[in-house]
């Protein structure tokens, strides 16, 4: 059976191969790893995985896109996806692309372990059934790849006024052809996935930057009204800018204290 392993982080990658190789399952693996969705996306039509795990938060793209076009390519492979969150809305968001199950990080061989066993048993049962062989799915591949460009297109402009109407535009589709797409294969109306980007960028700049609020807060398109960024991020993370920053900072402090960095 061919696993997928995605993750930025190579360490969590080779971690959870190495879980692979020492699980007690009469199933033998060909393990395949990548550190971004694009990678991802290049070893998954080459390979054509039956399993895939993968990480959601990673730079330069959602695994959440990757689950869907995914599944869409392919429903009967069986996706595993990783969070260091414990938040309804990802987890909500992950089953409605495709994943088969969520499990949060760090993560327990025991735990693991169970939901493989519990997969590759699916997977088996989906392959007796439907048989291996997959038709190409061309135009699905195609609007997938539109939406991954609409994607890539935010994270670029992301300080920029941007709308639905101006992605429809420049992908040379309808309004509404546009919209359907959009949230077909994210899940989510363009407007929350915006937003959503916009303050998963904030957050970033919090922790890894110096900038000021009202910086952040034009570099994610809050350029002319900073104190919707502070509505909207509040609304979203559930505290505001300030407070999250001063929670990523005391974190930060802990854990140095604790590896014993600083006293």
């Amino acid at each position: 059976m061919k696993v997928l392993i995605v993750d930025d982080e190579s360490l969590i990658c080779e971690s959870i191969k190495a879980d692979f190789l020492r699980m007690e399952h009469p199933w033998k693996y060909e393990i395949f790893t990548a550190q971004s969705v694009a990678a991802a996306q290049k070893i998954y039509y080459q390979e054509e995985p039956e399993f895939v795990i993968t990480d959601i938060n990673m730079p330069g793209g959602s695994g959440l896109i990757l689950v869907s076009e995914i599944h869409k390519d392919d429903p009967d492979c069986g996706i595993l996806v990783l969070s260091a969150y414990d938040d309804f809305e990802y987890v909500r968001n992950a089953f409605t692309m495709g994943a088969w199950d969520y499990i949060l990080k760090p993560i327990a061989f025991s735990e693991l372990e169970q939901c493989v066993r519990q997969l590759s048993e699916k997977i088996s049962a989906a392959k007796g059934t439907c048989g291996l062989e997959k038709e190409p799915e061309q135009a699905k591949k195609n609007s997938v790849f539109l939406i991954e460009d609409v994607a890539d297109y935010i994270r670029q402009h992301m300080g920029e006024k941007l709308s639905a109407a101006e992605m429809a535009r420049k992908m040379a589709v309808s309004y509404s052809s546009f919209g359907k797409l959009f949230r077909e294969y994210t899940g989510m109306s363009f407007s929350s996935y915006l937003l959503w980007q916009r303050m998963e960028c904030a957050k970033e700049y919090l922790e890894n930057s110096p900038m000021k609020i009202k910086q952040v807060a034009s570099k994610v398109g809050y350029r002319d009204n900073p104190q919707h960024f502070s509505r909207d991020f509040t609304r979203q993370v559930g505290m505001s800018p300030k407070e999250y920053r001063a929670q990523m900072l005391e974190a930060r402090k802990q854990d140095a204290k604790e590896r014993g960095v600083i006293k």
